[in-house]
């Protein structure tokens, strides 16, 4: 899985501490893909993102490193 690529390059290349994502909270794939490889749900950013229709918000969600390299 590309993410999970992605994550493992964070911590193990660039020795991050914290990775955390975005998504909007209508894309419920998205979400599960978070969820799926790990990210915990931190909670809905209000209105952060201006598109064509207007202001939207977005859920974040992230990992820390002693997650990922122990997960539960």
């Amino acid at each position: 899985m590309v993410q999970a690529i992605l994550i493992e390059f964070g911590f193990g290349t660039l020795n991050l501490h914290r990775i955390f994502a975005t998504c909007d909270p209508r894309n419920v794939g998205s979400s599960k893909v978070l969820k799926k490889i790990g990210m915990t749900k931190e909670g809905r950013i209000r209105e952060d993102l201006l598109l064509k229709d207007g202001w939207r918000d977005s859920l974040l969600y992230s990992i820390i490193e002693h997650e990922w390299i122990n997960p539960k």
